[in-house]
């Protein structure tokens, strides 16, 4: 007797047996969108940083900064001496910052003074007059604060001369 033949089947279909979700056609579209809602944040966010602000040169730095300080000149009877410093504080290391590269615009005034290599690019005689002004815009920004008409007058006096002080220091090219 010959032995009985064997019968092959084909194996069956897997897929009605795996387990699965489904994911709805919208969750696709919200996935899409999401995606290009943050490529298009990112596009706008480099564009933005590649621009910056547009200073044509030094001369405008100091020029903005002394500005900055002058319109403080208005709020002297009715702000605070505290948002008169603050104002100042920013308008004098704005300066540093851009004509300097100097980080002070981005420091707390402990990290500044902190920092080994503080404004080492400037002339020694200028660390005399700035040191006491920040120290000075410090005390006033974060001490107890009142409206003092005469004391923020001083104040801006005072950062309007180092302010000069620093762009007289400051190297020139001559073309």
């Amino acid at each position: 007797m010959d032995p009985p033949e064997e019968i092959i089947h084909d194996i069956p279909d897997p897929t009605p047996l795996l387990p699965g979700v489904a994911v709805p056609l919208w969750l696709w579209v919200l996935l899409a969108l999401a995606v290009l809602a943050v490529t298009l944040l990112l596009i706008a966010v480099i564009v933005l940083r590649a621009k910056g602000p547009e200073v044509k040169s030094i001369e405008d730095v100091y020029k903005i900064s002394r500005d900055q300080l002058e319109s403080l000149r208005d709020q002297l009877e009715a702000s605070p001496l505290a948002d008169i410093a603050t104002g100042a504080s920013f308008a004098i290391r704005y300066y540093l910052a851009a004509c300097l590269r100097e980080p002070a615009l981005f420091e707390t005034h402990e990290e500044f003074r902190l920092r080994a290599d503080a404004l080492e690019k400037l002339p020694a005689g200028s660390h005399k007059h700035l040191n006491p002004l920040l120290e000075n815009l410090a005390e006033c920004k974060y001490g107890p604060s009142t409206t003092d008409a005469d004391r923020a007058g001083a104040l801006l006096d005072q950062c309007l001369e180092v302010l000069r002080g620093l762009e007289s220091t400051r190297p020139r090219s001559i073309t």
